[in-house]
Parts: C-alpha cells; structure tokens; sequence
C-alpha cells in the first residue's frame, strides 16, 4: 500500500540541529520498512522566526537535503504513486521568502516546493500565527504570494496560521488550502488544531489535513496511544474527510508520540487500528496515501495550464 506523509523536520534536524541522518526518526531503512513512498521534507523556517536566520537556514537545509537518503524530486511528480522511498519539498514558516516574490520564485526554481506553511509560530511578513491568537489574518504581501503560489501550483499550508488567516486563505486561494499536520481542536483544545468549521471548509474545498502524531496534538495530558490517533481520523472522517484526510507526522519535530506510531516503519500500525475499526481497503488506500498524492497532482496539472 502506498503510503505519504505530509511533513517531517528531519532536514532542519540534519543541518541546523546536528543530528546525524542515521540518528534521525525518518530515514531511508524506516521509510522502506513502513511503505513509504513519498515523504514530505520540511524546510523549517527555525525557532526564532524572522529574528533568526530563516534565509539561511533553507539554503543549509538545501545543502544536506542528500542527507536524506532518498531521491527528491524537483520536477513533475512521475504518473502514479512511487513505489520506493522519494522524497518532495514543503516549506514551514514563510520568512524564509524574506517579503519577496523573487525568493520565492528563486526557491521555485531550485527545488520546486509543494506547499509552504504560511507561518510557523511568529508573525511573519505574510500573516499571523495560530500561537499568537485568531485575529489578524493575511497582510498585503500574504495576499500577493497567495496569488504567486496559486499560479505555480504550490499549496497553501494553513497548519500553524491562525483562524483569521485561515479563512482569508479560504475565501482567496484558487487551489485548495490545506493543513499538513493539525489535529481536531474539540478532541484536544490547543491553537495548532483545527475547529470543525475549518474542517467542513478543507472538505469543500476539495483540501487536506495530516493528521499529526504529537501526542500533545492527540490528546490534552499528552499521554496519547494509538488509539487517540484513530479517534482523531474517525472524527474527521465524520465530518466528510474521508477523501481529504492523511498523515501530516511531524517526525523530527516532535518530542512525544503514541506507542507504536515513533517513526515511519510503524505506519502499518495505525493502518492496521484503522482496519480493525471497520475501515475498507479502499478508504484506507486514500487515508494512507493517495489523498495527498492526488492533490499533489491536481496542483501540479493546475500550474501546468
């Protein structure tokens, strides 16, 4: 079964943290023992936002990216799912564009990105985040990079972007809005999550949501299993997600995750929660994996024309 996964930290691991890549929770020997054929990898914009070097470090992070292990692709996505190991780029808090369209075409030229996280945890040029409350929503350059993103088929990353941006993103991108890694908020009430009205919207609007394995976004004391984890996808797929919802993991961004779910060669796992809960192969082979393949493709034909 073809699995992907929306988003990992492992490259900011690698080349700002000093991780070794064979230390890392996602590397190429989990990915194969998991089914993994495409990892999302993250250039993370760093932890002390437009203070930091954002910049900089996706360059870093673009030097160590053979690290990896995997091939990342950096053109057209090949016409069915990949069967070994691949990798494709996301970017994670958008200062590291610098309030310019040419960073951004410059990143576009040289890795191809599928989607940016509009911000991570600091107002940024574009807008503000989900960590600093719900008002405020996109800023003039937001709006002129939506367009941008729109245009090159890149998706836009409501995961850490706050209720107000969230909904301008809503009203204003011509491809579907998404959320790599976010959870459901009346399960577990922290900013990161997603309410049921912006899951109703991901639904209409034909989008995705990873569902994210940090246990703090499981489960309030932090003491998720993995069961919290299948509750999570059930309650998604009531609201309609079924066609919209996947794996967004967070690997090598996380501190704490449930037993059995700690790194990619453990996917089987939940899958196999999700079989014993009555889902169908078919459901499953959209919840595994071609949810977000398909939407990738969608947004990859979109810039095409």
């Amino acid at each position: 079964m073809f699995i992907a996964d929306a988003h990992c930290d492992t490259l900011y691991a690698i080349a700002i943290e000093g991780t070794r890549p064979e230390s890392c929770v996602v590397t190429p020997e989990r990915m194969a023992a998991g089914g993994v054929g495409l990892q999302t990898f993250a250039l993370f914009c760093g932890k002390h936002g437009p203070a930091g070097t954002p910049y900089a470090d996706a360059l870093a992070m673009l030097n160590v990216a053979g690290q990896a292990g995997v091939p990342i692709l950096t053109g057209d996505l090949p016409d069915a799912p990949p069967q070994a190991p691949t990798g494709v780029f996301s970017c994670e808090g958008g200062e590291m564009v610098e309030g310019s369209l040419e960073r951004f075409h410059e990143f576009q030229r040289k890795l191809r990105l599928r989607m940016i996280a509009l911000t991570w945890n600091f107002e940024n040029e574009i807008g503000h985040p989900a960590a600093e409350g719900p008002k405020g929503g996109l800023k003039p350059f937001g709006f002129e990079l939506l367009k941008a993103m729109d245009a090159e088929g890149v998706l836009a990353d409501t995961s850490h972007l706050n209720e107000a941006g969230f909904w301008d993103v809503c009203e204003r991108a011509a491809l579907p809005p998404i959320a790599s890694h976010s959870d459901c908020r009346w399960l577990c009430d922290v900013p990161r999550n997603l309410r049921k009205e912006q899951v109703k919207a991901l639904v209409e609007r034909g989008g995705f949501i990873g569902v994210n394995f940090y246990s703090c976004f499981l489960r309030e004391d932090g003491r998720a299993t993995l069961d919290d984890a299948v509750r999570h996808i059930d309650e998604l797929c009531a609201l309609g997600a079924e066609h919209v919802v996947g794996f967004g993991s967070d690997f090598d961004g996380i501190e704490s995750w449930p037993e059995g779910l700690g790194h990619p060669g453990q996917f089987g796992n939940l899958l196999d929660a999700l079989r014993r809960r009555g889902y169908t192969e078919a459901q499953l082979e959209g919840i595994a994996g071609l949810n977000l393949w398909n939407l990738l493709k969608r947004a990859e034909a979109a810039r095409r024309a």
